[in-house]
């Protein structure tokens, strides 16, 4: 089976590498992974991604996508680890004196043109045994932003337009180019801070690596089942 791992910084590309090094020659059999560090932001991943996709000699079986990145709820504390199942642009509109619109509030872009369905991007089904690893991992829906939330009136508009667990700043189009190469996907997230938490001391990186770690690992070992 040949798997693309995609992480926007070196740290994320380091985990998965780690998981896997970790797994017996038995475990491993069978399991050819190519990383790919995308860089920060949609601009980059949409870019590399595309790339490797189109110029690959051979097609991959599975695309994966992880990172820490930052959660709006209770649900997902820092060190836990969702699925993301729904991708939102939560920047992609117009600023109006009514407040920001998307490209489908303003009727520019009709919510369910492909790739979209109800102005989402929507993860697939994957093979049964992988679906039944990755139970143990609460789906989320997603916004991805080119800025970070910092200002609670941004977080606020975020979750009244979008209802997000999570936020990063590549998932969408990380599912934007997968949908369109037609290729099965998969986004792993592990939490680091909560969303609008501008001190970096309240972050917890190292455990939100540790956690990322160990999710690459349940899914290495239910590929090879």
């Amino acid at each position: 089976m040949r798997i693309l791992i995609t992480a926007a910084e070196e740290e994320e590309i380091i985990t998965a590498k780690q998981a896997f090094n970790s797994l017996s020659k038995k475990q491993s059999y069978g399991l050819d992974v190519t990383y790919m560090l995308t860089g920060i932001g949609t601009t980059s991943t949409s870019y590399r991604l595309t790339k490797i996709l189109n110029t690959a000699s051979e097609r991959f079986d599975l695309v994966l996508n992880i990172g820490i990145a930052g959660s709006f709820t209770s649900d997902f504390p820092i060190g836990s680890v969702a699925r993301i199942d729904k991708e939102y642009f939560g920047d992609l509109g117009f600023e109006t004196f009514g407040g920001f619109q998307t490209l489908f509030d303003y009727k520019i872009l009709d919510a369910d043109t492909h790739p979209y369905k109800g102005g989402a991007l929507h993860s697939p089904k994957l093979q049964s045994e992988l679906e039944s690893a990755l139970k143990k991992f609460k789906k989320a829906t997603a916004v991805t932003v080119q800025t970070v939330s910092g200002l609670p009136e941004k977080t606020t508009q975020l979750v009244k337009d979008f209802k997000p667990q999570i936020e990063s700043m590549e998932g969408a189009a990380f599912f934007y180019v997968c949908i369109l190469e037609k290729v099965p996907f998969l986004e792993l997230r592990s939490v680091s801070n909560e969303v609008g938490e501008r001190d970096r001391s309240k972050w917890n990186i190292p455990l939100a690596l540790d956690s990322l770690r160990d999710a690459c690992k349940t899914m290495f070992e239910a590929l090879v089942q």
